[in-house]
Formats: structure tokens, C-alpha cells, sequence
């Protein structure tokens, strides 16, 4: 994503460790240090004798494709870190990798790429040195260039022959006029064709977002805190450069409630999105009555999961996620309907239950319950280096703040009934909601359909 600033420096010096917070919801505790090049160095100690994990960590998703023709773009460039330096080829990288026994992947998604590596501390140094090397020193031509973008082209063919890609890619474009949230992290089809013209813009995407003020080292597990930061200040430290923000448009209150429909060639049972625009992460009440609210409104214990699932067989399964963002962003769920009949019937339901909430009727015991269950989600879910780190990977990107998963948890702590309900009065309202359906046959349900 975006970049911060950094300054030139020598050798990185860091500052000393930031006094350790209060404890809270997150299990383990966070030491922060920054180097001189204002790379930020995250070392989470934890009980995994002998084993870590390695995170580097980009602020640059799909949110910062701000010109037109280069959606996909910050996927694409993941790939190509894979290509590798002058002093490790991409061959290299693979091969001492899985001689080491780790186990290596990366991502991107809206507002985030992320690298890691994960197995025996003792390859830490190892680790250390190549990250570094790729990410400073990162080496491509043309033709990898274009051999990788044929790659690309092939994920993106693969995820179009899915209509649960349809319906995101059709509720994202109408939903938003200006934002680049208005694509799918993998890109416009006519762009990513396009990727094999795009070869200095890829450059230029390096040397604006791969910069060390952008970036977060995140190290989890059994190591030794001193000798693995010195490592990473030895490596690390001579990485130059300063970020730029991309100048992401500022999408506009939606005014009227909008909704699209598309047909799907072959045979499927009709998939049914709807999303509201909310707020973005830096808002942590309405962050944190988004994380209550979504399972409690369309999760498994929810009366309307009861309803439509289990009860009148309308729904084949009630899914989708709440997934903090940068930026405002869409809160929703999305439902595979058992016939074309039951889509009048399923959005009334949807309707009548976000009514009670904003009425302020909302069950005490579940919303117990639900936050309950975040919590213990939250514990059940780092229970290795490399589940710890993902958590904070992502939380961390969003906000630059590994620690802002601690404060929204305790904040969702908080939320009451009374937060709940203002939330969907403010929020929640039909004026400020997209929907997409996509379907054999993309034509309206007859109104009045058996329930």
C-alpha cells in the first residue's frame, strides 16, 4: 500500500524497545523498535520451543491502483518478488527455502501484501538475509515480466469461471463511484490483459511503495529478541529510499440505494450480496460494532440464520465476513438461495432483522455470547508463530499499528445494545446500500414467492 517517509541513513541505529502496553485480549506482548530508515521491526516472544515465523509486510494492496488501466497491478508485483536478485535468483530463493523446511507464501489483498516464512528458528539469519536482499535488491527483465503476467492472466480466468467472483467484482463496481475499492484485488479483466505493456509502470510501483517507511518486519516465536534484531539492522539498514502515498479519491455518501443483477451461463443456484458503506478501521467504536454485529445479524447463532437455514430451507448457506479496511468501506453477507423463488422472502427477513436491531431489540444473551466467542477465536487462533502473526499482519497493515487489534477487542468488549442500534440507524439504512445478484436466469423473483 501506501508509504509513510523514511530517512537516508548509515547503519540503523534503532530506537529501544517501547515500553511494553497494558495487558489486554491479545495473548502475548508486542516489543516495537523502528531502525533509521524507518522500517518498523515487530518481535511478538512466544512459548513454540525452536520454531518462529518471518513476516515482511507492505502497506500497498489494490487501494493504491489509482491510475486508470492498472488494476491488479499490486498482485502482480507480489509475484514478481518471486523472480528474485542478482545475488539469488528466484531458483536460489526456492531451493535453500525448502532445504531449510519452511514453509513460505504471501498475499495481497485491498490494503496489504504480506511475505513470511515459517519453521525452525535456527533459520532465522538465513531468513533475514534473503528477505532483505529480495526486497532491496529485487531484479527483473522484461521477458520474466511478461512470463509472470500470463500467470496473473491465469488466476484471474480461474476465478472467473466462479460466480461467487462475479457477484463480488459486479457488488464492488457498483457500490463505489470513485474508490479504488471499486476492484477486486486481482484486477480488471481488459487491465490484466494488459499487464505485458505495464513493465516500467511496475518499476515505478516498486520504488513508490517497496520502500523500508512502508514496510513491517514481524517476527513470532522462540528466538533470541537482541541477536535476531541486530540481524535484521545489519540487513535491513542499508535499504534507502521514501515512500509516497497514493492519492486515493475520497468515495462520496451512496444518497440512494442501488442493486444490479447478472446473468450466469450454466446452471447454479442464485447468489444474493448485499453491502452497506461503513466506516474505515480508524473508527474503532464503529470498527468494533461491525465485528459484533456481523455474526450476530447473519452468523450461525443469528435468529436469521435460524430462519433461512434451518427452518425454511430458503438459504443453501448464509456466508460472507466483516474484514476491517483502510478506507470506508462495505459491511454485508452474501446468501446462496435453494431457487430463484426465494429471494423476495430472504430479503424481507434480512430486512426485518436489521430493523431490530436498530429498533434496539437485540437478544443480550447471544451478544454476550458473540463477543464471547470472538475472544476465545482470537485465542483459539494463535496457537502457532505463524497463526499469531497472520492476525497481526493484517490488523497491522490496515492501521500501521500491530497494537490496534488489542484496543478494537477490547473495544468490542464494550459494545452494548445501545451501540448496536445506533450503529444501524446510522449505517444500515436502504439509502446507503448496494445489491447484486447473480443468477441463471438474472430476471426479478415474482413477488408473493412461497416461502
Amino acid at each position: 500500500m501506501t508509504l509513510a517517509l523514511a530517512l537516508s541513513l548509515s547503519l540503523a541505529a534503532a530506537a529501544a524497545p517501547a515500553p511494553a502496553p497494558a495487558p489486554g485480549p491479545f495473548p502475548y506482548p508486542i516489543h516495537r523498535r523502528t531502525l533509521e530508515n524507518g522500517l518498523q521491526i515487530f518481535f511478538v516472544p512466544y512459548d513454540s520451543p525452536r520454531l518462529a515465523a518471518f513476516f515482511t509486510v507492505f502497506r500497498v494492496g489494490s487501494r493504491n491502483e489509482v491510475e486508470p488501466g492498472r488494476s491488479g497491478f499490486a498482485h502482480f508485483f507480489e509475484h514478481l518478488t518471486f523472480r528474485g536478485t542478482k545475488s539469488h535468483s528466484g531458483q536460489d530463493w526456492e531451493r535453500i527455502t525448502k532445504s531449510l523446511g519452511l514453509d513460505t507464501n504471501a498475499f495481497t489483498d485491498d490494503d496489504v501484501t504480506a511475505y513470511w516464512l515459517s519453521g525452525a528458528a535456527a533459520a532465522l539469519p538465513t531468513v533475514i538475509a534473503l528477505e532483505a536482499d529480495r526486497f532491496m535488491n529485487l531484479d527483473y527483465g522484461e521477458d520474466d515480466f511478461k512470463v509472470e503476467s500470463r500467470a496473473v492472466l491465469g488466476e484471474l480466468l480461474k476465478s472467473q469461471a466462479s460466480p461467487d467472483f462475479e457477484l463480488e467484482e459486479a457488488g464492488r463496481e457498483l457500490a463505489f463511484t470513485r474508490h479504488t475499492y471499486r476492484h477486486t484485488t486481482i484486477g480488471y479483466e481488459r487491465d490484466v490483459r494488459d499487464m505485458p505493456s505495464g513493465y516500467r509502470y511496475s518499476l515505478e510501483l516498486y520504488r513508490r511503495f517497496y520502500r523500508p517507511d512502508n514496510a513491517m518486519v514481524l517476527v513470532v516465536g522462540d528466538f533470541d529478541e537482541e541477536q535476531v534484531f541486530e540481524e535484521i539492522r545489519r540487513r535491513y539498514g542499508p535499504w534507502k529510499g521514501r515512500g509516497e502515498e497514493a492519492r486515493v479519491e475520497v468515495e462520496p455518501p451512496q444518497g440512494k440505494e442501488k442493486e444490479t443483477r447478472r446473468g450466469w451461463p450454466t446452471p447454479i443456484l442464485p447468489r444474493l450480496w448485499s453491502g452497506w458503506h461503513t466506516p474505515g478501521a480508524a473508527d474503532l467504536d464503529a470498527t468494533a460494532a461491525q465485528l459484533v454485529l456481523w455474526p450476530l445479524l447473519f452468523g450461525r447463532p443469528s435468529a436469521l440464520y435460524r430462519e433461512l437455514v434451518l427452518e425454511k430451507h430458503l438459504v443453501e448457506e448464509l456466508g460472507g465476513e466483516f474484514q476491517p479496511h483502510r478506507d470506508p468501506y462495505l459491511f454485508g453477507y452474501q446468501a446462496i438461495l435453494k431457487s430463484a423463488a426465494a429471494e423476495e422472502p430472504t430479503r424481507a427477513a434480512t430486512e426485518r432483522a436489521v430493523a431490530e436491531v436498530a429498533a434496539g431489540r437485540v437478544d443480550e444473551g447471544l451478544l454476550a455470547d458473540v463477543k464471547s466467542n470472538l475472544l476465545a477465536t482470537l485465542l483459539l487462533q494463535t496457537d502457532t508463530p505463524y497463526r499469531t502473526g497472520i492476525w497481526l499482519v493484517y490488523y497491522g497493515a490496515v492501521t500501521g499499528d500491530p497494537g490496534y487489534l488489542d484496543r478494537v477487542i477490547q473495544r468490542v468488549k464494550a459494545v452494548s445494545p445501545q451501540d448496536l442500534s445506533a450503529f444501524a440507524q446510522r449505517w444500515l439504512v436502504p439509502a446507503n446500500r448496494t445489491t447484486a445478484l447473480v443468477a441463471t436466469s438474472a430476471a426479478p423473483a415474482a413477488k408473493g414467492a412461497a416461502r
